[in-house]
């Protein structure tokens, strides 16, 4: 039986990408805890979406799930929680950056 994960980092991709690789970026650079990343790309175009896509398949612990229409932010979010495997959720706009630890504080 494999430990469970300490966070699950939740975000919210829409034709926004840069921002999104910024945001994971601050997370690989400054979590310490065990976390994996839920990127919920909510019908981005296909160029926003394949850059997305290069991103992230460098990285085992991000997982994108791609929303067919963008369903909102709320929708989205509840959409990555049917992913998250981790004891806590923490739910994160992309256009955010880490500057610590703060998912261990």
């Amino acid at each position: 039986m494999s430990k469970k994960i300490d966070v699950s980092f939740i975000t919210i991709n829409y034709n926004s990408t840069t921002h999104t690789i910024e945001l994971l970026e601050s997370i690989f650079k400054h979590t310490s805890t065990d976390y994996e990343v839920i990127v919920v790309d909510n019908a981005s175009t296909c160029n926003e979406l394949n850059m997305l896509e290069q991103f992230c398949n460098k990285y085992e612990q991000v997982t994108i799930v791609k929303n067919r229409v963008n369903s909102g932010f709320a929708s989205g979010n509840m959409l990555g929680i049917n992913y998250a495997n981790a004891e806590y959720y923490f739910f994160i706009n992309n256009d955010t950056k880490l500057l610590n630890n703060c998912a261990s504080i």
